[in-house]
């Protein structure tokens, strides 16, 4: 048996429903639904959902543990949320929002403008030569899409620690090149 696809996922005060093979979750932060395989079926028992599979084929294995993880991550969008948080610096570095969209000086000849996509929120936190996004939403797969987009716009460089870098990530260091007589 799958070891993710045989944990029960907890429910978090949400209410889940399951109509045909369509799995509803409702929660404080609104409803997401989900389309659940072939051969994949789910439990609910008190606060808990378990995912149950038909049988031990390779495939049936494979898609067990995936929708039990995509299950779960629907589950805690709508309780919690999720949340990334993405760290750019560098000299003469800013940011502001605009309507539905984030207006960047970020080191090229021109502005950079990014529009925030439906269903995801983002809050500004300024400093001096840096600044913080923070992304947040119902949807982890949309939240770390965006994230990825703007992160590869201007990744970090390890020399100076220049660029978008996640709040969580290490940065390993690199030595300035020194000149040799």
């Amino acid at each position: 048996m799958s070891r993710i696809g045989k944990l029960p996922i907890p429910l978090h005060g949400a209410k889940v429903t399951l109509s045909g093979n369509t799995v509803t979750a409702v929660g404080a932060r609104g409803e997401d639904t989900f389309v659940l395989p072939e051969g994949i079926s789910i439990e609910v028992t008190g606060e808990m959902v378990n995912v149950n599979r038909r049988d031990d084929s390779p495939d049936q294995r494979r898609l067990h543990g995936v929708t039990r993880a995509q299950l779960n991550n629907r589950i805690l969008g709508v309780t919690r949320g999720h949340t990334l948080e993405l760290v750019v610096q560098g000299k003469g570095y800013q940011a502001e929002l605009v309507g539905k969209s984030i207006e960047m000086q970020i080191g090229f000849s021109h502005r950079v403008v990014a529009s925030i996509p439906e269903g995801l929120k983002v809050e500004l936190k300024l400093g001096q030569n840096t600044f913080s996004l923070v992304i947040s939403g119902n949807d982890k797969q949309l939240v770390g899409n965006f994230a990825s987009t703007l992160y590869k716009i201007r990744p970090v460089e390890p020399y100076n620690l220049i660029g978008f870098r996640y709040s969580d990530q290490q940065i390993k260091r690199k030595a300035a090149k020194s000149a040799t007589s």
